[in-house]
């Protein structure tokens, strides 16, 4: 059985991809609003990383990170504190 926080996650993705209000898309399908608001706004605070790493010689010659969003978009930034790439990455999402 999945967990409550995976269950809720896989509805605010799918949701997000609906293009429907959140209003709209918890009515359609029988959800709490208030429950779906409290998962989304849970949700929002975690963003999954992936790390890929590089032979050291590519490794010396990266300045920065690429951040790859759930919708594709491809963002390259400097190196910055990990509080100001996350609260970037939140923003983007």
């Amino acid at each position: 059985m999945q967990g409550k926080a995976t269950v809720w996650s896989k509805r605010i993705v799918a949701w997000r991809s609906s293009g429907e209000s959140a209003a709209a898309y918890c009515r359609a399908r029988g959800l709490s609003y208030s429950q779906f608001v409290y998962w989304q706004r849970r949700s929002s605070a975690l963003v999954p990383v992936a790390i890929e790493t590089r032979p050291a010689a590519q490794a010396e010659s990266v300045a920065g990170v690429e951040v790859v969003l759930p919708s594709g978009l491809r963002l390259r930034v400097p190196a910055l504190p990990m509080a100001e790439l996350a609260a970037l990455v939140r923003a983007l999402c």
